[in-house]
């Protein structure tokens, strides 16, 4: 039997053994000084292939990429080791006007604008910063809070504690208050949405499209560019077509569409061209009424002896028709309803508001694959007053945390008047860029 004491095993112990290299100390140490060259060598390569993507902290905006390799046109170094982005490097190349003068002490571009996030769009400012200074007030500017003329768009006002969109957010103000539209033109949308109206052709249904459609610019000489807002309406590219304004069985021309006494005398001296052209026709008795609205009767024309009677005659009944046509959209001074001659004076200046959000801004572009019903309840709108405007639970169908569609307050809420711009003086060549 084989008898193993303490000291025989403590004699099996190496004594000096943290005198030899283990492998993992070897590696370690060879990695301390292969790391630091290493890194050297990557910086040195990348010095002299001219990149500075080591020190940047990330890629710049898509409006800033020509930038990117050219730190030291933004970044201008102060009194210390640090080189920072100011507003003078901003204003350099854009001048704009400042966020808001008012304030005490006006934020620099960087505090909203942040760099090196990527190819973003610096404009869309996420909505934490806008919230800092405007998630607790009750208007927005005070001195716009005095009331303005009848008809006119109340202020803005902002509810307290705005989180973000739709929460929190006031409803918009044109529904909030119950606006009415100031139109002087009778308009009556749900019998136009109508299926099968009669049109020029015959039976037809009007589509949205048809009247409203958005605004375009020549962006170059072979290229027009949409724009967020709807085209103005007008007489003749929207109603023209269906509303013609003819005023004699006998003459194939219409009248234009203009004031009164135009019209008054566009027709006149076009009733005496056209008998003293054809002067058998002063004897002859009326044709069908296939040019003149068939809701508006006219009465036979009395016997006429001669050219001038003729043509007093005919002109009592285009009044009487053109007034019928003129009064179902137009108004006319004093709210008279005419004489039995059909001629009342002059009539109402046609008043149209063009945008319901003047203090927000929407564009319609990315919007054209909704149908417009879905958001405008026009097949219910039978009076001029009525405001077509979505309300704030409609937009937050996609506009909303989670639903895919940006709800930053950017969006909507401009925060620079860019019509304020000033012209900036060139600072740099296109050699500076290379």
């Amino acid at each position: 039997m084989r008898t193993r004491s303490a000291k025989k095993l403590a004699q099996r112990i190496d004594l000096n053994y943290f005198k030899h290299a283990h492998p993992l100390r070897r590696w370690r140490a060879r990695l301390s000084i292969a790391a630091p060259i290493a890194g050297l060598l990557w910086l040195g390569g990348l010095a002299a292939a001219g990149s500075r993507a080591a020190y940047s902290s990330g890629p710049v905006s898509a409006a800033h990429a020509f930038t990117e390799s050219k730190c030291e046109s933004c970044h201008v170094r102060d009194a210390s080791f640090r080189a920072h982005v100011g507003d003078k490097a901003c204003l350099t190349c854009h001048d704009g006007p400042a966020h808001a003068g008012n304030q005490v002490a006006p934020p620099e571009c960087a505090t909203c604008h942040r760099e090196h996030q990527g190819r973003v769009a610096l404009a869309k400012t996420p909505e934490e910063f806008c919230v800092r200074c405007h998630g607790d007030l009750s208007v927005v500017d005070p001195r716009r809070a005095v009331p303005g003329p009848p008809g006119a768009i109340p202020p803005p006002r902002v509810a307290n504690a705005i989180i973000a969109f739709p929460s929190g957010h006031p409803e918009f103000s044109a529904i909030r208050s119950g606006s009415k539209d100031p139109g002087t033109l009778k308009f009556n949308h749900a019998v136009h949405m109508k299926s099968e109206l009669r049109g020029p052709t015959g039976p037809e249904t009007l589509h949205c499209t048809g009247c409203h459609t958005p605004e375009m610019t020549s962006a170059s000489p072979q290229r027009r560019r949409q724009l967020g807002s709807m085209s103005p309406l007008n007489y003749e590219q929207q109603c023209a077509r269906c509303h013609p304004m003819f005023f004699d069985e006998r003459i194939d021309v219409q009248a234009p569409h203009e004031q009164t006494r135009i019209v008054h005398a566009f027709v006149e001296r076009a009733l005496r061209e056209y008998i003293n052209a054809h002067p058998a026709e002063i004897s002859k008795p009326d044709p069908p009424p296939r040019r003149l609205p068939l809701n508006f009767p006219q009465p036979p024309a009395p016997p006429a002896r001669n050219a001038d009677e003729w043509v007093a005659g005919r002109l009592v009944r285009a009044q009487r028709a053109w007034f019928r046509t003129c009064d179902g959209c137009h108004d006319y001074m004093g709210g008279e309803s005419g004489p039995p001659g059909g001629y009342s004076g002059p009539i109402v200046g046609v008043t149209l508001v063009k945008a319901w959000m003047p203090h927000a801004k929407f564009d319609h572009r990315p919007h054209l694959m909704v149908e417009c019903a879905s958001c405008h309840a026009a097949a219910q709108s039978t009076k001029t007053s009525d405001v077509l405007m979505p309300k704030l639970e409609t937009c937050a169908t996609c506009h909303a945390p989670g639903q895919g569609a940006a709800s930053r307050c950017s969006e909507c809420h401009g925060y620079h008047d860019w019509t304020k711009e000033h012209a900036v003086e060139p600072r740099f060549k296109a050699s500076d860029f290379k």
